[in-house]
């Protein structure tokens, strides 16, 4: 399964600062290196790959020694007639093999291995999620930059018709209130401003904090200039559903899911079925009375002689158990239904989640489109009504409301435009096309 891939396409940072300016793809890799879910992820695939290592050793015998050491009190030996005392001990090693158990050997490892590639897939599932997440956020920070620099450029319109302002004042031409309503003009620009730059540093706070950096202070991404003439591409929404359907790793996972759960089953089913298991035990025994008039061997003479060897074959069969592995097994097909379920779940989300995007593309076009259009009546307006006002046609009051009307359809089709483009790469992510900002 390929991993979603992000790159970003620029001729040279136009935003330069003594601080690291990162791009896209150097966040996504800091986020696959370093945020905490995707490493909780990894260590979720670490368990799992131990998992696999012990079912892969589940064929080979255990091995075990063994050291006892007992006192035993009689009441009666026929020696002595009357109660005894003996102590003995014995030490040894005891070996146990499975012979049979129904093929659970086989199954747990093949149940591992759909665990491992599970923990595996989601890794890149929440990898994918974060890599959405970093691309529209680095487009909010984008965004918020345009309409900052919107923004200043309305103020030095504002700062030219103070400066006429005053020279009309002075010459005596404009009354007092002209000139303060244009003093007033600058100052909220300039607040414009500031509250654009407040919206770049949040947006630049939030993206720091996906990356969960350990302080957002220094923190700065590289600038992107996304031209105004933008097209929409044409998707055919039954491929895009196909390429979906085949390589989105919730769909993958459900898949792995339910045949884990089949697994599961299976396993559930040895439980009814014999086990034979051979076992061998090698040991020796010393014993010691107390008692006078017991005949005794030395220690090291009795485990010289005591050696055993134990070869043998034991067979258990369940016979009745609480109806345990019965419902055990029931379980497990109920969790088979789970599992079948949620891939209807998933499949249907995703489903809706395309269906959304390739909706989302067209009306956000649609939206951009009429965005520009407005920019365009807005600009001829405010051509007009710049002459009219040069000309003494209109007030400063009528041509700053034509003006402002100006940056609101420029900030509105920038809007439009990011919306646009961001809801492209989330088809594009969908369709399997890289996500490529340029």
């Amino acid at each position: 399964m390929k991993k979603i891939i992000l790159a970003i396409t620029i001729g040279f940072s136009s935003f330069l600062s003594a601080q690291q300016s990162w791009s896209i793809m150097e966040c996504i890799e800091y986020a696959a290196k370093n945020n905490l879910t995707i490493q909780q992820n990894e260590l979720n695939v670490k368990l799992a790959e131990k998992n696999l290592e012990q079912a892969n050793n589940n064929w080979l015998p255990t091995v075990s020694g063994y050291f006892d050491n007992n006192i035993n009190i009689g009441s009666y030996h026929p020696v002595i007639e009357k109660g005894y005392y003996q102590f003995s001990n014995s030490f040894g090693v005891q070996s146990q093999v499975n012979l049979y158990s129904g093929g659970i050997v086989k199954l747990q490892k093949e149940k591992s291995t759909l665990d491992l590639e599970a923990s595996k897939i989601e890794t890149l599932t929440t990898l994918n999620d974060i890599s959405l997440q970093v691309a529209n956020y680095y487009l909010a920070i984008l965004l918020n930059r345009e309409l900052k620099s919107v923004a200043e450029g309305n103020l030095d319109i504002a700062k030219q018709l103070l400066d006429q302002a005053r020279k009309k004042f002075n010459a005596g031409t404009i009354a007092r209130a002209e000139l303060v309503q244009a003093e007033a003009e600058v100052a909220s620009n300039i607040k414009n401003i500031t509250d654009a730059q407040i919206e770049i540093d949040r947006s630049l706070f939030n993206l720091a904090m996906l990356l969960q950096l350990q302080d957002y202070r220094d923190f700065n991404i590289k600038n992107v200039s996304l031209p105004d003439t933008i097209e929409k591409d044409l998707y055919n929404l039954e491929d895009i559903l196909n390429n979906a359907y085949a390589t989105q790793p919730v769909i993958k996972l459900a898949e792995v899911n339910i045949e884990s759960a089949k697994k599961a089953t299976k396993i559930s089913e040895t439980y009814l079925k014999p086990r034979v298991t051979g076992n061998y035990s090698l040991g020796t025994n010393y014993m010691d009375y107390f008692n006078k008039g017991l005949n005794q061997v030395a220690w090291l003479s009795q485990w010289r002689e005591n050696i055993v060897n134990v070869i043998g074959v034991s067979i258990s069969f369940p016979i009745w158990n609480q109806y345990s592995n019965r419902i055990n097994i029931q379980k497990s097909l109920i969790n088979e239904d789970i599992a079948l379920n949620n891939f209807s779940i998933q499949k249907q989300q995703v489903l809706q989640n395309v269906q959304s995007a390739y909706f989302e593309v067209n009306s956000s076009f649609a939206s951009f489109e009429s965005a520009r259009e407005a920019v365009r009546y807005a600009e001829i307006s405010f051509d007009f009504a710049q002459k009219s006002y040069n000309a003494g046609i209109i007030n400063l009051y009528d041509f700053n409301r034509s003006r402002n009307d100006l940056l609101i359809a420029r900030s509105q089709m920038l809007q439009a435009k990011y919306n646009f483009i961001f809801k492209t790469k989330v088809l594009d992510f969908y369709a399997g096309i890289p996500i490529i900002l340029q």
